[in-house]
C-alpha cells in the first residue's frame, strides 16, 4: 500500500503541541513510531491520502490513527488510551492533534485540517459488509446520536437488557474536515459506558467520511484485549426522524 518509490518511508511530523514524531514505514504491515515498533493496518480512500491505525500498547491499551495527506503535508493524530481509569476501566480517553510535515521541495504547511460542522443537521445509514446496519445523526458539531435498525440479540439476551438503560443516545464526537468533501468523524461511547454495566464495552470509533461517495474507512475497538476492528461501510443521507436533532439531552449541558 505504501510506495516508497512515491512516498518517503520516514517521515517527521510537527504536531502542534510543539513536539515532532517520527514515523517510519516498515515491511510487512509494520510501522515504527518514535523508536517502536507495531503491526499496523493501512488504508488509501482516495489519491496520496493515507487512513492509519496500529496499537502501541496493550495494556493499558493505546491506540494511534493518523489521517495523513500526502498532497497537502498534513496530519492529524487520533489517541485514544483505555485502562487508566480505576473506576471505568473500559473508559477510553480521546487527544486529537494536527500538525504537517515536509515534502520534498516544499516549505512546511501552515495549514490543518480544521473542526467542522458540515455535517450538523444531517443523519446516514450506514451498512455494513457483515449485515449490520445503523443510523448516525450528526445533531452538533460536538455530538452525535444511533438510531439502532436491528436487535443484537432476543429481548431476554444480556445484552439487550443490559441496553435497557441506554436511553439517551447521545455521545460526544469530533469532526476534523480533512479535504472537500472528506471528513474525520470519531466519537466514543462515554454514555453509553456510564449506564451499562462492564460487558458493554465503551467502544472508540474513528472514520473517514467521503461526502461525494457516502462511503466510509475506519477503524474501531472496545473490549480490553480485542483485536482492532479494521471496517469499510457505505451510506446514503436519510432524513432525522422526529426529535432526533433535538439538542436537548440528559447527557450533556
Amino acid at each position: 500500500m505504501w510506495d516508497p518509490a512515491k512516498y518517503p518511508s520516514e517521515l517527521t511530523l510537527e504536531m502542534d503541541d510543539g513536539r515532532a514524531r517520527s514515523l517510519a514505514f516498515l515491511p510487512g504491515e509494520r510501522v515504527r513510531w518514535e523508536g517502536q515498533e507495531a503491526a499496523c493496518s493501512l488504508t488509501s480512500p482516495g489519491e496520496g491520502l493515507f487512513f492509519l491505525t496500529f496499537d502501541l500498547c496493550p495494556e493499558p491499551r493505546v491506540n494511534l490513527t493518523l489521517v495523513l495527506d500526502m498532497d497537502a503535508g498534513l496530519v492529524t493524530l487520533v489517541t485514544c488510551r483505555q485502562g487508566l481509569n480505576p473506576r471505568r476501566p473500559t473508559y477510553i480517553a480521546t487527544e486529537i492533534l494536527t500538525g504537517a510535515f515536509r515534502l520534498p521541495g516544499k516549505p512546511l504547511s501552515e495549514k490543518r485540517h480544521g473542526y467542522t460542522d458540515e455535517l450538523k443537521g444531517r443523519a446516514i445509514r450506514w451498512d455494513y459488509d457483515w449485515g449490520f446496519s445503523i443510523v448516525h445523526v450528526y445533531v452538533t458539531e460536538r455530538y452525535y446520536r444511533i438510531r439502532l435498525l436491528q436487535k443484537m440479540g432476543d429481548a431476554d439476551s444480556p445484552y439487550e437488557q443490559a441496553m435497557k438503560n441506554y436511553v439517551d443516545r447521545t455521545e460526544p464526537a469530533y469532526y476534523l474536515r480533512i479535504r472537500p468533501g472528506v471528513v474525520l468523524f470519531g466519537f466514543t461511547e462515554d454514555n453509553m459506558d456510564r449506564v451499562t454495566p462492564p460487558e458493554i464495552a465503551c467502544s472508540s470509533r474513528a472514520q473517514l467520511i467521503d461526502l461525494n461517495t457516502v462511503e466510509t474507512v475506519g477503524r474501531g475497538f472496545g473490549q480490553p484485549g480485542g483485536a482492532l476492528d479494521v471496517f469499510r461501510a457505505r451510506g446514503a443521507f436519510v432524513d432525522p426522524l422526529s426529535g432526533e436533532l433535538d439538542p436537548g439531552s440528559r447527557y450533556y449541558t
